[in-house]
């Protein structure tokens, strides 16, 4: 291990007063997997570390920085703040590709594991990987870099430590109570604590639905309280107790006056400045070694770090303090629409949208298609990349999305007008891949091992969208190249796969039932401070619900209109983006979250007759095990000649076939449930 670092803290000249990368401490530099040489890109290497970032809080950089000029400063009149950095790279210089991929860790984690690469184990803090099974982008010479930017993760966490700032101001907390968790009278809360437990002007609302106002509990009915294991009730700032149990399951919220917030704005300035640092080597660091380092770069966010980069683009953060172009590319994946609640007062990295309960945050706001489109009040025309576009630093942007994205994540936005009446044209630059019957989050089927807490059928767990995505990465950078053009978008259209959820055509199968729709968002009015302070008015003001629009399916309940990945084209069952989970969250339209489910096809035609299944039997589809595996063999060459396999991941998908094959006759061991 080598231990180097580098103070850059003059500003002596014109280009080090605009480099917002001020220090790099690099302490740690070794071999990744020791003895292990990755084809054209031989051994690879880890460095790891702090950055160290100074802005200008008067500057015209900053003012899409939420607070920031209500943050504390040095010396120097700079805001500062630093966190962590891990990249790894071809210890050569000279065989690496030229291109940088850059992860937006999600709560402070990867989501490459299992996505684009299947490593023993690929961790951001404290990484012990041992070996590598599917290292494709590896064997490219593809280097990897991460930075910390969610500012209200822990200190020992993958994260950014930012400055507190010296306000205080309103916040509404929200949680159901005995839903997971059997409690009826208290719980802790997500996001800022209460500033005075004795607050008189706290409100607290019991709510039936999403869109209802509330019952208001007299104040003298609850407290900022927790109860300790021994019975005894203790004052907590940062929970809350009812004087008498609910009488059945519910959602709460409470409004109050905050404790001062962290200035988590700065996380997108991080990512911004940590790639211009990386790209533009405007002042010297141990973090360049070459020019070829800094050819391309592109960004590759999944979930909640999709839903950065969107916001990211959104609010212009691909341009450096230089104007200049950061991400030549991204990959924004398993987003939907959404953006995120990332760069205002008391923002909430972690919340993702009424379809999980985050309930009515700053996520699923417009715009939410790339192109210029009224709002669906009629009073606005904006597009995702309007910044972007203006600026000149527009990337090349993949837009991937599972099943999931259209069932829980108003994904049929990104591609029709707000009122779902008209298809959009695409942006230039830009493809749409959403992959049919996958789910955002694909699961084992663990369901009937383990029953509590556990949903209505069996968890989706189609990793179609996982096999394809170095592939599409690849597609992606050589885009950017050498200009290659990458496949047509894939996704249900308006008028033919994309259709009103009454219009869905799901098959009648025994034990099954389709949800009425997907979980509501409406338009959200923040308050007329938002755009111009980053500050929310709470709680915000409902608008027109927005129409949310889904995949219709064939005869045997599979997707239609979307790509087909792997297991969709040779399929055992139907591949769902919603299950059912908890009957009194019905009535906020929660579908289990993101899992989706899978329901078998019966085995042989016996069976079928015997359960009234509509659905044909495996036996009639493909024989046995030979034929199955005949047909995804022949599935994997079409997904190749399309771009959408890597030819040397051809086994790794074949691979991933058998496995689904045995997992699904291990499943049917236990489906149907015996208490259906």
């Amino acid at each position: 291990m080598r231990v180097l670092s580098v103070g850059l803290l003059s500003f002596c000249c014109a280009t080090q007063s605009l480099a917002e990368v001020v220090a790099v401490q690099v302490s740690e530099v070794r071999p990744w997997i020791p003895g292990r040489s990755f084809a054209a890109a031989g051994e690879y290497e880890l460095v790891a570390g702090i950055v160290r970032y100074e802005v200008d809080p008067l500057a015209s950089t900053s003012t899409d920085i939420s607070d920031v000029r209500l943050m504390p400063r040095n010396a120097r009149g700079k805001v500062e703040f630093e966190g962590p950095f891990m990249v790894l790279r071809p210890a050569d210089p000279a065989r690496a590709n030229g291109a940088t991929i850059v992860e937006v860790a999600n709560r402070g984690s990867t989501q490459m594991l299992g996505t684009l690469l299947e490593a023993d184990s690929l961790a951001l803090v404290d990484n012990k990987t041992a070996d590598i099974s599917r290292s494709a982008l590896f064997d490219r010479g593809y280097t990897f870099a991460w930075a910390g930017w969610q500012g209200d993760l822990k200190p020992t966490e993958f994260g950014l430590k930012v400055p507190v700032v010296p306000v205080e101001g309103t916040f509404r907390a929200t949680t159901f109570l005995g839903i997971a968790e059997p409690s009826l009278e208290s719980r802790v809360f997500d996001g800022p604590c209460a500033a005075d437990v004795s607050d008189p002007a706290a409100e607290l609302r019991l709510h039936q639905s999403l869109d209802d106002p509330g019952r208001i509990i007299p104040r003298s009915e609850w407290r900022f309280a927790r109860k300790e294991k021994d019975g005894r009730v203790t004052a907590d700032p940062c929970s809350f107790m009812l004087a008498k149990p609910l009488a059945k399951p519910g959602l709460v919220s409470i409004r109050f006056r905050g404790q001062s917030p962290k200035g988590l704005g700065l996380g997108q300035a991080a990512i911004r400045d940590f790639v211009s640092h990386l790209k533009y080597a405007d002042i010297a660091s141990p973090l360049h070694r070459s020019p070829a380092d800094g050819q391309r770069f592109i960004a590759f966010g999944y979930s909640q770090s999709g839903r950065f980069l969107r916001d990211f683009l959104y609010r212009g953060f691909n341009a450096d303090a230089r104007k200049r172009k950061l991400f030549d590319g991204m990959l924004d994946t398993a987003s939907g629409a959404g953006r995120g609640s990332f760069n205002h007062r008391y923002a909430m990295p972690g919340q993702a949208g009424n379809s999980v309960g985050s309930i009515h945050r700053a996520v699923d706001l417009y715009p939410f298609a790339d192109v210029p489109t009224p709002d669906i009040d009629g009073k606005s025309k904006e597009g995702l990349l309007d910044r972007a576009r203006r600026d000149k630093v527009q990337p090349r942007v993949f837009h991937i999305l599972s099943s999931s994205e259209y069932w829980a994540r108003a994904g049929s936005l990104l591609h029709t007008t707000t009122d779902g009446r008209k298809a959009l044209p695409e942006a230039d630059g830009t493809r749409t891949y959403a992959f049919a019957g996958t789910s955002h989050g694909p699961r084992r089927h663990s369901l009937f091992l383990t029953p509590d807490g556990k949903a209505d059928l069996p968890y989706n767990d189609n990793t179609d969208m996982f096999i394809a995505l170095p592939a599409l990465l690849v597609g992606l950078d050589n885009w950017i190249a050498r200009d290659n053009s990458p496949p047509a978008s894939r996704f249900p259209r308006l008028g033919q796969a994309l259709v009103g959820p009454a219009a869905l055509n799901f098959p009648k199968i025994p034990g099954v039932h389709s949800p009425a729709a997907p979980p509501p968002v409406w338009q959200l009015n923040l308050g007329p401070k938002y755009r111009s302070q980053g500050i929310v008015a709470e709680p915000p003001v409902l608008g027109p619900r927005y129409p949310l629009l889904v995949p219709q399916v064939d005869e045997d309940g599979n997707e239609l209109g979307s790509w087909g990945g792997m297991i969709r084209s040779v399929p055992l069952g139907t591949y769902t983006a919603w299950n059912h989970q908890y009957p009194a969250m019905d009535a906020f339209g929660y579908l289990s979250g993101l899992q989706g489910s899978f329901v078998p096809f019966p085995s042989t035609e016996a069976d079928r007759k015997k359960s009234g299944d509509p659905r044909r039997s495996v036996a009639v589809r493909y024989g046995g095990l030979d034929g199955y595996m005949k047909t995804a063999a022949k599935a994997a060459d079409k997904q190749i000649a399309a771009g959408f396999l890597l030819p040397e991941e051809r086994n790794h998908a074949l691979a991933a076939m058998r496995i689904n094959w045995d997992r699904v006759l291990s499943l049917r061991l236990h489906w149907p449930r015996s208490d259906n």
